[in-house]
């Protein structure tokens, strides 16, 4: 009877550490508590449902989603408030992934959504420098507006190299296959032979 306790002990104490270890675990902050008692919400990007869309309430500025699954999901709140907040895509990956959901949100703590946040903070720069582009060209002097061309299509190979390098290194990772399905057409015909040889 001894020896069986301890067997069925170990069994559990193993069941928990594999259940820990492929736990996920969101833990979230707000810039101040005026939106507490608000729900927020973590829903899959692909075929979200009423069953399997998380949601927990806000309280002292901050929540807290755990779970297990690794998928591409999206943090937001109710449709008005995401004229302040912004959506954040998250990858539900083991390990503590922490956010800030704010005008312009954030997530950091595990290596793929270290990655979708380096991502984003290029993306963030690049539409950035475009829109300043795009806002020079249309008052420009026509000698500066073949400079500017010239500095836009720079900033367009920049770019795509740099989507190229990142799906290289993910492609095989969940944060990699959901990227490369929106950035899929930026790329040349042969960068996207080369994916799409890694990702079979």
């Amino acid at each position: 009877m001894k020896y069986l306790f301890i067997g069925v002990f170990t069994l559990l104490c193993l069941f928990a550490c594999q259940s820990n270890d492929s736990q996920y675990i969101i833990e979230g902050t707000l810039p101040t508590a005026q939106q507490d008692g608000e729900w927020i919400y973590l829903a899959p990007m692909e075929n979200a449902s009423i069953e399997n869309i998380d949601s927990t309430r806000i309280e002292n500025a901050r929540f807290t989603f755990q779970g297990t699954g690794e998928e591409m999901k999206v943090l937001r709140m109710r449709i008005l408030l995401r004229l302040k907040f912004q959506e954040l895509l998250v990858v539900t990956e083991p390990g503590v992934t922490s956010v800030r959901i704010d005008s312009i949100s954030s997530a950091s703590g595990t290596p793929q959504n270290d990655a979708l946040q380096h991502w984003k903070d290029r993306k963030q720069k690049t539409n950035s420098e475009s829109y300043a582009l795009w806002t020079a060209l249309k008052t420009c002097s026509p000698e500066d507006s073949t400079r500017i061309k010239q500095t836009w299509d720079s900033l367009r190979v920049e770019t795509q190299a740099f989507n190229y390098a990142f799906m290289k290194e993910h492609i095989n990772q969940t944060v990699g296959k959901f990227l490369y399905k929106m950035i899929k057409t930026s790329l040349t015909e042969e960068q996207r032979k080369e994916l799409d040889e890694a990702n079979h």
